[in-house]
């Protein structure tokens, strides 16, 4: 808000007051020589801006969700479940996006995802949801290595990411293992694993498992592929966690969690024994 003023004795005069509401601009001449008049002004202003943010943000809202789920029940035939709502900015979407919904069919929330509208066209829509069910594939191929490997029971989730052109709704009953031997996947492949310790990890008796299983991805022929490890406190519940690491965009460092310290691991690291894999344990603080 700017203001041009001057004084003409005692009298404040105002000549004109800019007001910026959202992405509604108004310019009123005014003249107010009285407190009376400035307190009428003060109430204007927040009542309009108490109607345009109703009407712009809450309503805008609830119709994007309702946008987003009609259009993933029509491309898909399965009914949905919201299990949390990103709002984004109705009046700079370019910059900041539109609302995005965290979902899953119902019934299966293993496959937890992410859909929204495009930031720069309406009426075009994104998901992740093949990406879910090829992630859920993977957990089922790598189950097994992951418990062999670590020798324990340990919690972990494939996280697959893939650029949108190179999935589409017709690839939902697909095999992911077919789609990964294609060159030109363009696919990150990585594996999420949380392991529960008494304190301060024994990380020497972690090499071994780590290298292995950095090893079993190369032969997926991903393009790209990693292994991440969070030592967790044995007290502490991470399945949540785990279950939506796809999505959450939350690492090990920022997980409301005691997290004693990580490993992580990919293809761009020239290791060519496990004992290399020690170097990259990081003890977090606190």
């Amino acid at each position: 808000m700017s203001r041009k003023e001057r004084r003409r004795g005692d009298a404040r005069l105002t000549e004109y007051e800019h007001m910026t509401l959202g992405a509604v601009f108004i310019t009123r001449p005014l003249l107010f020589l009285n407190t009376e008049g400035v307190e009428n002004l003060k109430k204007w202003i927040k009542l309009t801006a108490v109607i345009l943010f109703v009407v712009m943000g809450g309503a805008g809202c609830m119709s994007s969700e309702s946008k987003v789920m009609e259009h993933l029940e029509e491309k898909y035939g399965e009914k949905f479940e919201i299990e949390s709502v990103k709002e984004g900015s109705v009046i700079f979407p370019e910059m900041y996006g539109k609302d995005k919904v965290m979902a899953h069919p119902e019934g299966k929330p293993e496959l937890v995802f992410l859909a929204g509208e495009s930031r720069n066209e309406d009426g075009v829509y994104y998901d992740t949801y093949i990406l879910s069910v090829w992630s859920n594939q993977l957990d089922q191929l790598y189950k097994d290595k992951v418990n062999q490997a670590f020798n324990e029971d340990v919690e972990f989730k494939t996280m697959l990411f893939v650029e949108e052109e190179k999935y589409t709704a017709e690839k939902k009953d697909s095999s992911v293992t077919d789609f990964l031997q294609t060159d030109e996947n363009g696919a990150l492949l990585t594996l999420n694993i949380a392991v529960k310790t008494d304190g301060e990890p024994e990380v020497e008796k972690y090499l071994e498992p780590v290298y292995q299983l950095l090893n079993e991805l190369k032969e997926s022929n991903a393009k790209y592929y990693g292994v991440t490890v969070g030592f967790v406190d044995r007290s502490e519940n991470v399945s949540d966690y785990m279950r939506t690491s796809n999505v959450n965009n939350i690492d090990w460092s920022n997980l409301d969690a005691k997290v004693y310290g990580t490993i992580m691991v990919d293809d761009s690291m020239d290791i060519s024994s496990p004992e290399q894999i020690k170097e990259y344990y990081q003890p977090q603080e606190g």
